[in-house]
């Protein structure tokens, strides 16, 4: 075979080396090892193939973390055609539009729902139960050989699509390139000492780009994974009991998860015994809980604070919290940009000294290729670095506002240049839930913020001018048949207008400031 820089054949080398090792560590103490997913994905990839995928088209996946469904995403790598995995529980606007962007061919899963049929016969795609027999049968009879495809496949060809909140209201799928990818498993291999015995959590949602760090992180690097369900994950008690059973080593989670089973008591000094690194990441951890972690864990496990935007393959910065760390209130710092990167902090175009404020920028071989089937937001947030004028090198625009350290390297998170926001992990455009807000009847106009609370916690509020008596119950019914549940507010404050500024425009700050 001639030699390609892609994932499929990267994970189908490593299998060979790491043979009978458990590559996911399921609940109940199952075991798939790498040869036996790296099997499953060779079947998976020829019924696919037949079924009529093909080098660069793209496999929906709505992936409930069985092993099937890692498999097809192998299988996708090795075919050449990118992957996104699909949340089916999706507003079905949200939906339609994810189906109408990323324009799968086939879309598999198990037991799939009449949204995600509908979507799949509206924009031409084949469904792919993978629970019925017939399929069953097919992947039984279908032969265990390389996938010829990964001669094709290079470093530029997408590996996957990662949707994120649009600030029309519109979602933006980001393509990640098999090179991407590489990169960063590489990165987090090294970065945090990743071994063949580690067991990687997998709490994170497939759809959700902190999961791309737990499966690269893990099967780039020979260490297992260990997959948690939504219904597992809504129940902190057997949450905690899977993860101590499969001897995980490497958590990663958005701080809300944490700060939540430290609050029910559910992690405690004396659990996760085999934990060596908390990663956090996806939103500020408040310093008040970030305080109780590190002294329930700083001294037998590595905190580690992790950013990166999902155009930008997950993460760019990791830094390990200290017991300096935690003196001053603030969030921890972001650190120094990860060595495979390489960042300017733009103010107007124009380089911004050290101790100064200004746009992130990223560079490197983990910026992503664009958004699918969106050139227009593509060649906004993707220019060309303004100061290098000696050849065409492409940036991304993150919108974040950092603060440069006086060593020139390190960064600290100040803000959003727009109105974008983390929440529980997720980034979120505010506007797009005021879209939402102003589909509904007898709503005249919204504004939603990002506060915090009483305790530190960040909520999202709404604050909604409406001509007509609407109660919180009726607007909270209808928010759910257009947004995902991360993205409906924990407050909505009915007024008859809502404050302006000097310029007309709905005061913003005025409403921050409001109780």
């Amino acid at each position: 075979m001639n030699y390609r820089y892609n994932v499929g054949l990267a994970m189908s080398v490593l299998a060979a080396k790491m043979g009978e090792r458990p590559a996911l560590k399921l609940s109940g103490g199952e075991a798939v090892s790498y040869k036996e997913l790296d099997s499953q994905s060779n079947r998976l990839a020829k019924v696919l193939r037949n079924s009529g995928l093909r080098y660069r088209d793209v496999l929906g996946i709505v992936h409930d973390k069985s092993s099937i469904c890692y498999a097809a995403m192998i299988a996708a790598l090795k075919l050449g055609a990118a992957y996104v995995n699909i949340d089916d529980q999706n507003p079905a606007p949200r939906l339609t539009h994810i189906f109408e962007s990323a324009r799968p061919k086939i879309v598999i899963g198990r037991d799939l729902n009449e949204s995600v049929r509908f979507c799949a016969s509206s924009c031409g795609a084949l469904p792919i139960d993978v629970s019925d027999v017939a399929f069953q049968k097919e992947l039984g009879q279908s032969e265990d050989s390389e996938v010829s495809e990964m001669e094709l496949v290079t470093g530029e060809d997408p590996a996957y699509i990662m949707y994120t909140s649009g600030s029309t209201g519109v979602p933006k799928g980001a393509l990640i390139s098999h090179a991407n990818v590489l990169n960063f498993g590489a990165w987090v291999g090294s970065r945090f000492g990743i071994r063949s015995d580690d067991v990687f959590t997998n709490l994170n949602p497939m759809y959700f780009d902190n999961s791309v760090f737990d499966f690269y992180g893990a099967l780039l690097n020979g260490a297992a994974l260990a997959p948690v369900t939504r219904k597992t994950l809504a129940n902190g008690s057997e949450l905690m009991h899977q993860i101590e059973e499969a001897s995980c080593s490497v958590w990663f989670s958005v701080p809300s998860l944490l700060i939540y089973l430290m609050t029910m008591k559910l992690l405690q000094p004396n659990r996760l015994a085999t934990v060596r690194s908390f990663v956090f990441g996806g939103e500020g951890y408040p310093k008040a809980e970030l305080r109780k972690l590190y002294a329930a864990f700083g001294s037998r496990s590595r905190l580690i604070n992790v950013y990166g935007p999902t155009e930008c393959t997950c993460i760019c910065s990791a830094w390990d919290v200290r017991r300096e760390d935690l003196v001053d209130e603030g969030l921890v710092t972001l650190g120094p940009i990860a060595e495979n990167f390489s960042a300017i902090v733009l103010d107007d175009g124009r380089e911004v000294p050290s101790g100064s404020v200004g746009e992130l920028c990223l560079l490197g071989p983990q910026v992503g290729l664009g958004y699918a089937n969106d050139s227009e937001r593509t060649s906004i947030a993707f220019p060309l670095n303004p100061l290098n004028v000696r050849w065409p090198e492409r940036m991304y625009r993150t919108g974040d506002l950092v603060r440069l350290g006086d060593d020139g390297r390190r960064l600290d998170f100040i803000g959003r240049k727009d109105n974008q926001i983390k929440h529980m992990g997720y980034r979120i455009e505010l506007e797009e839930i005021e879209a939402a807000l102003n589909r509904i009847g007898g709503v005249l106009q919204s504004a939603v913020v990002h506060k915090s609370s009483k305790q530190g916690q960040k909520m999202i509020v709404a604050y909604v001018a409406v001509d007509a008596p609407l109660d919180e119950a009726y607007l909270r019914e209808q928010m759910e048949q257009l947004l995902p549940a991360y993205m409906i507010p924990q407050r909505f404050d009915m007024r008859a207008s809502l404050p302006k500024n000097a310029n007309g425009k709905i005061d913003k700050i005025a409403l921050l400031d409001a109780m």
